[in-house]
């Protein structure tokens, strides 16, 4: 494990991205709640969350993309995730039942693409 996250957000067109790099864990998971804080500040009608370059992913993500997730519905907003097939972030979201009531992308082109 890389023990580093990095939480960088950019704005391809009409939706906020945040690509996690490294581990998103208990050490980091205010940092990603503050980057999730700043993508919902762009007013961007979707934020998709990219886990493809996340080493490492637990249950504190988890939680903290399904009470944003809860937040965004309430705006009539929506949340994307970017997980590739046998991933990390991929087998934990599906073990935990998120895959089933939120879909997974397999990259951040293919999450926009849905959207039309």
């Amino acid at each position: 494990m890389s023990g580093i996250g990095r939480f960088e957000i950019r704005q391809p067109g009409t939706a906020a991205v945040i690509d996690v790099t490294g581990d998103l864990d208990i050490s980091n998971a205010a940092q990603f709640e503050a980057a999730l804080e700043r993508a919902l500040a762009s007013n961007q009608q979707t934020i998709i969350v990219s886990l493809a370059q996340a080493s490492y992913f637990d249950s504190i993500g988890i939680h903290s993309l399904l009470r944003f997730a809860e937040r965004l519905q309430t705006t009539r907003r929506r949340l994307l995730m970017v997980a590739p097939r046998g991933s990390t972030p991929r087998r934990v979201l599906e073990i935990a039942g998120v895959a089933a009531s939120h879909p997974l992308f397999e990259s951040v082109d293919d999450a926009l693409e849905s959207r039309s």
